[in-house]
């Protein structure tokens, strides 16, 4: 038997009142009775059409600010936040065929493929000390000396992830890994190359948490909005590590897509 307090939504009376509205207003948003890019009533007619006061308006849009779903610019009101996320099927975007068959840009073939043009734009390409967590992934000592390439992978010029590539430094300290431009015949191929064996497999970790605020402004994020962090280590057949790769997804613009065999 249903609690006196308890509404027929789930929600109950104990709720604070800007906790109701936000979610009131986050499943109209579902239903899409708000599209995206469309501008919310201004918080007068919300207060008016949902008998609230001007406070509780403002605490429940905050509430949606701060899960990422709307957004405000200056002199704009409030709108709900479009997003445009690209599918990324992360187990076969380094495979070596499909590195074959895109001519290595394997980034911006996918884009392509999904309507967008996307690129790479190179930070920094330069010696760095392992720290722990770098010597851990390529298993050498801490203060080896690596290799780091950083860039930004933007889509239609927005900003979509960071990634930074380490290598040990003696291995491609005289390939086009490390000059301050792109490769041509993809970093993956080099790498093999220069290693003198192909890459056998690939293991990714996987973690979810908040931006620091610097990585707000790199990746243009709105308020609330996760990132996705991917360590992506490649093997040789030996086991041994022969690159890592820091990924930092902006967790609103991707869609990570696994496929996983049966047997």
């Amino acid at each position: 038997m249903r609690n006196k307090a308890d509404r027929a939504d789930g929600r109950t009376s104990a709720e604070p009142r800007h906790v109701i509205l936000a979610t009131t207003l986050r499943e109209a948003i579902a239903r899409g009775d708000f599209s995206p890019g469309e501008r919310l009533p201004p918080e007068r007619d919300l207060a008016e059409r949902f008998n609230a006061s001007r406070t509780t308006v403002r605490l429940a849009l905050s509430a949606l600010k701060s899960q990422g779903l709307i957004g405000s610019g200056h002199g704009q009101g409030t709108y709900v936040r479009r997003p445009r996320p690209i599918r990324v099927m992360a187990m076969d975007q380094d495979r070596r065929d499909r590195r074959a068959e895109n001519d290595a840009a394997t980034f911006n073939a996918e884009i392509a493929r999904q309507g967008g043009i996307g690129r790479q734009q190179i930070v920094s390409v330069s010696p760095v000390p392992a720290t722990g967590e770098t010597a851990k992934w390529l298993a050498v000592p801490e203060g080896t000396m690596l290799l780091a390439r950083r860039r930004v992978m933007l889509v239609d010029e927005e900003p979509y992830q960071l990634g930074d590539s380490y290598y040990v430094y003696e291995l491609v300290r005289d390939t086009a890994i490390a000059e301050m431009a792109p490769v041509e015949e993809g970093v993956l191929s080099v790498l093999e190359q220069a290693h003198g064996s192909p890459i056998d497999h690939f293991v990714d970790e996987l973690s979810f948490r908040m931006p620091t605020p610097e990585e707000t402004t790199a990746l243009r994020l709105a308020p609330g909005v996760c990132v996705v962090r991917v360590i992506r280590v490649a093997f040789d057949a030996y086991d041994r590590p022969i690159e890592a790769f820091d990924q930092l997804m902006a967790g609103d613009k991707h869609v990570l897509v696994y496929r996983v065999p049966a047997e």
